[in-house]
């Protein structure tokens, strides 16, 4: 049995990711508050692993250098300290924000791959690719990172990111079958607390860019109404006419990881069917 803590008590993620760890591994497990100086005086030496989740995100940062002094260097501290007391494994929940890759109707320009360099265009990208390489320059085999660039999160209670594709479908008397190759990387987050414990379970350390595999704007919209017909005459109109309507961008274009780069732990994390998942999401 390993000990393990996560950081942040409140947010919904942090919560989630340790009642599933508390639930479904045999860890013993504490959620950590890096509000405040108080954890500078905990003792972290009886801990096998972190899993840093707390952060600032483009939903509740306040100025610029709020993402500098949270997401970079409360992380950067936070490791240090980790290292400095014996845990040996620091799992941290960076972005693919840190790519600044852009929706596109040009498949490539919209894919991540391996070859694809890191160019943030975002201060929150910017400061998550920051805190990778503060903790790269930490790395040793007695202290093992892994980072997860987490795209798009959805599930129970968490709309935000389906819910352009919910409008979408509720607005058209049909889904229009658009852009089916144009995939949407995302992960629900019972899938992302699978992929944590499989971590923390293996000692993994490295790069890590999870998905739920290749799911399109027209899989999201029938995932939300399987009831409502598709059109492919009205997708071929929008295909035609459209492509270079912004909102269509938004709706239709690409951004996703390289199904080869999502493909850690064989693909093992994905318990959850996405169309379970978005289900779920609109369940409460």
């Amino acid at each position: 049995m390993k000990k393990v803590f996560v950081t942040g008590k409140r947010g919904s993620l942090s919560v989630a990711v340790a009642e599933y760890l508390k639930n479904n591994s045999k860890d013993s497990v504490e959620q950590i508050s890096l509000r405040g100086d108080a954890w500078k005086s905990e003792n972290f030496s009886s801990f096998d692993a972190v899993v840093h989740i707390a952060g600032v995100t483009p939903q509740n940062a306040k100025t610029t250098e709020d993402y500098d002094k949270i997401n970079t260097e409360l992380t950067k501290e936070l490791a240090e300290k980790c290292r400095h007391d014996g845990v040996s494994q620091f799992i941290y929940i960076s972005s693919m924000a840190v790519y600044g890759i852009a929706q596109s109707m040009d498949i490539k320009k919209g894919t991540v791959t391996a070859e694809t360099i890191p160019a943030p265009d975002s201060d929150y990208g910017k400061s998550k690719l920051q805190a990778e390489k503060a903790l790269k320059a930490l790395e040793s085999d007695d202290f093992r990172i892994a980072v997860i660039r987490v795209p798009s999160i959805y599930g129970k209670g968490k709309t935000e990111y389906i819910d352009q594709y919910q409008y979408l479908a509720e607005k058209l008397p049909v889904i229009p079958r658009a852009f089916e190759n144009h995939y949407k990387s995302a992960i629900c987050v019972q899938n992302l607390c699978e992929l944590i414990r499989l971590t923390i379970q293996e000692q993994y350390a490295g790069m890590i860019c999870p998905d739920d595999g290749q799911i399109s704007a027209v899989d999201f919209c029938s995932a939300i109404y399987p009831d409502k017909k598709k059109s492919r005459f009205l997708g071929k109109l929008i295909e035609l006419f459209l492509k270079n309507n912004s909102r269509i961008i938004d709706y239709y274009g690409a951004v996703c990881y390289a199904k080869e780069l999502t493909n850690v732990f064989e693909g093992k994390y994905r318990i959850t069917d996405f169309k379970k998942a978005v289900k779920q999401a609109y369940e409460g």
